[in-house]
């Protein structure tokens, strides 16, 4: 009975110190994943600042009327608020503010440009599929990438005429440990939010088409040569 007692025991210690195991080996993933998502959402921040700035220097001299001046007020509002946000990220589903601020931001600046060269202005769209650092999408285009499985996906003018001439639009590849990954193909199916380059519509949108089309993953991103591949056993 004693033996008995002593190997239950046992296992009850040795189940608890897997439990404990597994909690910790979570928390470090998860602690690496949010890591991440702060990295590239400071990159996309920082890139939008850098649209800013390339804007500003458009508009200086000009007289800007009210609803531009208003336009162009929101955008520095918005991307001082992602700027904020970003150190404050404190969970994966928090950069959704971060990138929700970007594609508001990015639609404004679109608005100020319209205004100042006298076309109309912009449909509110949600982002470019390929790249949200385009700003938003000006319509919709079918489109079949490498790996297969042809769909209709909301593209910027721009990256629109490739696709009609037979060219591949301008994807943007954010790196991501050991490879590249177009954003518009996150290797973890579950966190579309995860590199922080969608709307909330947009990310919403390919998180359910994710899961009602998962694709194969053989093949997706492509190796980045100047990251070099660290050791799994670290």
């Amino acid at each position: 009975m004693e033996l008995v007692l002593f190997v239950l025991g046992g296992g009850g210690v040795a189940a608890a110190g897997r439990y404990a195991w597994a909690r910790r080996m979570a928390k470090r993933r998860q602690a690496a994943e949010l890591a991440d998502v702060r990295r590239l959402a400071d990159e996309d921040v920082t890139q939008y600042g850098e649209q800013l700035a390339r804007l500003g220097d458009v508009l200086a001299g000009r007289e800007l009327d009210a609803a531009a001046r208003a336009d162009y007020q929101t955008s520095l509002d918005l991307y001082e608020q992602a700027k904020r946000a970003v150190p404050r990220l404190d969970d994966l589903d928090a950069v959704s503010g971060v990138t929700a601020a970007l594609a508001d931001g990015r639609y404004a600046i679109a608005c100020v440009q319209a205004r100042v060269t006298g076309r109309p202005i912009p449909e509110r769209r949600v982002s470019c599929y390929f790249n949200a650092q385009h700003g938003p999408s000006t319509t919709d285009v079918v489109w079949t990438p490498a790996n297969g499985g042809t769909r209709k996906v909301a593209a910027c003018a721009q990256d629109a005429a490739r696709i009609a001439a037979g060219d591949e639009p301008d994807k943007h590849y954010p790196k991501d440990r050991d490879f590249q990954f177009a954003f518009w193909e996150p290797y973890d199916p579950d966190q579309p939010f995860r590199f922080g380059f969608w709307d909330i519509a947009g990310a919403r949108a390919v998180k359910i088409h994710l899961r009602l089309e998962p694709i194969a993953m053989t093949g997706r991103g492509r190796r980045d040569p100047t990251i070099v591949r660290r050791d799994r056993n670290c």
